[in-house]
């Protein structure tokens, strides 16, 4: 009797797991690569190559000052504290009177000072009290006259200066400022111009103003004589022209 067996498939499983594994392992490594392949930036194509310039200029404005100034020392001697103390009271309160009725003129009463000084001949000592006084104007015509009237009545001139007001010196600060930017503007269009390229924009710009020199004291030999003198007469001074300053430095980009 024959016997015959039929396949029953039971391996047929196995082959087939064989295919789906390895299919299933790529499926990750496909899904990170796409995904780090969406990650990355797109490249950026370079620009134009610019040029960096660094300049600096300057700028000054001229002007006569506006303001004139006379410091006045108030000095008396005696052998009592209170009485040298008495005597400077007096005449500065004299002199800031006659001062408020002339217009437009400023006084400011400053330093005061009281000290002993010993006299070696007489060996004995004499309290001295001094006292500043500053007027200030801006017309000479009205100040000047008091000037000379002080002066007759012994007040000692220090100095008389004449300067540049603080409203008028900011205008012009700010003017000579703007010279000196306009100056930068005018070397990076030129300085472009020959290395055949164009401004872009100015990437920093420094502006500083300069400051004024102190002004020189006048008339101050002719006000100690004439505080000596039974009669002043009135002084005269005119102001030298002076210079306001600006500087200022940019940084420049240039493109062709």
């Amino acid at each position: 009797m024959s016997v015959f067996f039929r396949p029953t498939g039971l391996h047929t499983p196995a082959r087939h797991m064989a295919v789906v594994l390895p299919v299933l392992c790529a499926v990750p490594l496909l899904l990170a690569a796409s995904r780090a392949q969406a990650q990355t930036p797109p490249t950026v194509p370079p620009g134009p190559s610019q040029t960096k310039l660094t300049l600096r200029a300057e700028g000054h404005v001229q002007t006569l000052p506006d303001e004139l100034t006379p410091t006045f020392r108030i000095e008396s001697r005696d052998k009592s504290p209170a009485s040298a103390q008495q005597a400077v009271n007096g005449r500065v309160g004299k002199a800031m009177e006659q001062a408020a009725r002339v217009d437009g003129v400023t006084t400011a009463a400053l330093e005061y000072t009281v000290s002993e000084q010993q006299q070696e001949k007489s060996n004995t000592s004499l309290w001295v009290a001094q006292q500043t006084l500053t007027f200030k104007a801006h017309d000479s015509k009205t100040l000047l006259p008091l000037v000379g009237q002080l002066q007759a009545q012994g007040l000692i001139l220090e100095q008389l200066e004449w300067s540049v007001s603080d409203e008028r010196r900011a205008a012009l600060t700010l003017q000579a400022e703007t010279e000196a930017v306009k100056d930068l503007q005018k070397q990076a269009r030129i300085l472009a111009e020959t290395l055949g390229q164009h401004v872009t924009r100015f990437e920093r710009v420094d502006v500083s103003a300069q400051p004024l020199p102190r002004p020189m004291p006048v008339m101050l030999m002719a006000a100690r004589m004439g505080a000596d003198a039974a009669q002043a007469p009135v002084p005269s001074s005119t102001g030298e022209a002076q210079t306001i300053r600006a500087s200022a430095s940019a940084t420049v980009l240039l493109a062709p």
